[in-house]
């Protein structure tokens, strides 16, 4: 019996909405986000964005090590990712327009899910 070769995995993407329910934003700051380059997507010929999961559950990671080197609680470990500039300031401006820079209660809220 031959073998079939394997088909491409087709990566696996966010809508908007989905994007902002994992950083617990409304849906237009994601794409205020795509707008300024802050996240990369994927505009589909339907003109909708999607953005790559694996994109996202980067900048998720990157966010978990912010939040444990600004004093945030939890069991010291090494990031797994470098934290780059682009993924920093996000993060940065999200703590500082929406918990008026208290990294603390941007960390509660995150821990209450």
């Amino acid at each position: 019996m031959t073998k079939k070769p394997e088909e491409p995995k087709q990566p696996t993407l966010y809508t908007p909405a989905e994007v902002a329910n994992f950083f617990r934003v409304d849906p237009k700051t994601v794409t205020r986000w795509a707008r300024t380059g802050t996240l990369n997507p994927v505009t589909l010929p339907s003109g909708h964005r999607r953005y790559h999961a694996k994109e996202i559950h980067e900048l998720l990671q990157v966010g978990d090590a912010l939040a444990k080197e600004d004093g945030g609680a939890g069991p010291a470990e090494e990031p797994r990712f470098v934290v780059t500039g682009r993924a920093r300031a996000m993060l940065r401006g999200v703590v500082r327009d929406y918990f008026n820079g208290d990294i603390r209660a941007a960390i509660s809220v995150l821990n209450e899910g």
